[in-house]
């Protein structure tokens, strides 16, 4: 495959997106907080617009009239019309086997809660997770162990900051792990943990694997065949999808057969949420579930947000996911060598997560901890139209643990810390990289840290 430099794979993409059109003070936005939104291009805006001027009607089995058709196709697909439907889009983009094991959800958060809700647990049941889950992969197993039904336990990373197969290895011999779910990428170290070795790890103890992707689906291929894992989620939003709109993948015989009652078992999963558009009949006293993925995509969907997903996957296609990942970890490397030039030694300042960028993928999170270290964000937002996120990520747990609790509110002065994480994506430039450092020094040296 040709390799793009980083300068030419942003050249290419930032006229496609319409928010880097947009001054204020006379300067762009250096828009590096990717790890939690992307920006959306104008093919997917497009193709949300059309649904609502277009056709914005039901899809599916409820209605049958024209506009209705082309909302199906658009999402199904038709071959007659020569109509590619997002589902098939993103099977074949996680190279999934059937499109019927696509469930679209809100969110990753949404899926996650599917499987915790669905799975039926027994008391005694053991989930394992990370150390550093974001709480959308840590919440819902909390409920469980709150309500008795099973007790959660966190594996640690081990000195490279890759799981510790060892200590996971030693959970799983007790029996009664049910359901590994892990961060595939970290939010907050980026560390891509090895998602082929955990799953065969689990299997060989016949215990299934949940793999929250949110990180990862965006940044580099994805073959959920040749990984052979469960249940993967994800968000379209993390990779210039519209909001609003996740994936859960399973496989097949996870995800149950036929019409009819929910067959029950312990290994299919029972749809969390009931209602329209999930069943074929019903009763006052049953209900006919339909097939996979209908009886676990309740109500009315987000059509116009499933159908531009599957334009954002044909985006993301057409500039190949192995040269986003490298963009990615190009930028990195080169935002990482400044900055540890510049403050590596002062012992105020730390980059999380192993110091070799190319781990890291897209993302760079750093500690100061001067005093009042707060507000480094707004002042780079103010100063150059940067932005960035700073706070706990969602991840309270794994900074909870690093620094004790209350470490936000520290009773001394000169221990004040703040995170912040630069994160970036295919748009992203050299140039962002040297305006961000460039700012961030003028901060530093103004709050007289230098």
């Amino acid at each position: 495959m040709e390799r793009l430099d980083s300068s030419d794979l942003s050249a290419r993409c930032r006229r496609d997106f319409p928010a880097l059109d947009r001054r204020r003070n006379g300067a762009p936005p250096v828009y590096l907080d990717n790890a939690c939104t992307t920006l959306v291009p104008r093919s997917v805006i497009a193709a949300m617009n059309e649904y609502y001027t277009d056709y914005p009607a039901c899809g599916g089995r409820r209605s049958h009239h024209w506009f209705a058709r082309e909302v199906t196709a658009r999402i199904e697909g038709d071959s007659e019309q020569g109509i590619p439907g997002a589902r098939q889009k993103l099977a074949d983009f996680i190279h999934a086997a059937s499109p019927q094991q696509i469930l679209f959800t809100a969110n990753t958060t949404q899926a996650i809660n599917l499987v915790a809700l669905g799975l039926k647990f027994r008391t005694g049941d053991r989930v394992l997770v990370t150390d550093r889950e974001h709480n959308s992969n840590l919440l819902p197993w909390l409920r469980l162990q709150k309500q008795g039904l099973i007790r959660l336990e966190a594996v640690p990373a081990d000195g490279d900051d890759e799981l510790d197969f060892a200590a996971m290895e030693e959970k799983l011999k007790g029996g009664s792990v049910r359901l590994v779910s892990l961060a595939w990428t970290s939010n907050v170290t980026g560390t891509t943990l090895s998602a082929a070795k955990i799953i065969a790890l689990a299997h060989r103890y016949g215990v299934r694997v949940l793999l929250d992707g949110a990180q990862t689906v965006p940044r580099q291929t994805v073959d959920v065949q040749d990984l052979d894992v469960d249940f993967l989620a994800f968000s379209l939003h993390k990779m210039c999808g519209p909001r609003g709109i996740g994936v859960l993948y399973g496989k097949k015989d996870l995800l149950g057969r036929g019409i009819g009652e929910w067959e029950g078992g312990d290994e299919v999963l029972e749809p969390a949420i009931l209602g329209g558009g999930t069943v074929s009949d019903s009763t006052f006293n049953s209900y006919q579930l339909l097939e996979a993925p209908e009886r676990y995509e309740s109500g009315i969907l987000n059509y116009p947000g499933i159908i531009a997903s599957g334009t954002a996957i044909e985006y993301l296609g057409s500039l190949g996911m192995d040269r986003i990942a490298d963009h990615e970890e190009r930028l990195n490397g080169r935002l990482t060598r400044a900055l540890l030039e510049r403050y590596g030694d002062l012992g105020w300042f730390r980059i999380f997560g192993p110091r070799d960028a190319g781990r890291r993928g897209g993302i760079l999170t750093f500690e100061v901890q001067r005093p009042n270290a707060v507000g480094i964000a707004t002042e780079l937002n103010a100063g150059a139209n940067i932005m960035i996120r700073d706070g706990t990520f969602c991840v309270h747990s794994y900074f909870n643990n690093r620094f004790g609790p209350g470490w936000t509110h520290p009773r001394s002065h000169r221990d004040h810390r703040m995170i912040y994480r630069v994160s970036f994506y295919l748009y992203n430039s050299i140039e962002d990289c040297d305006c961000f450092v460039e700012t961030l020094d003028r901060v530093f040296r103004e709050r007289g840290y230098l």
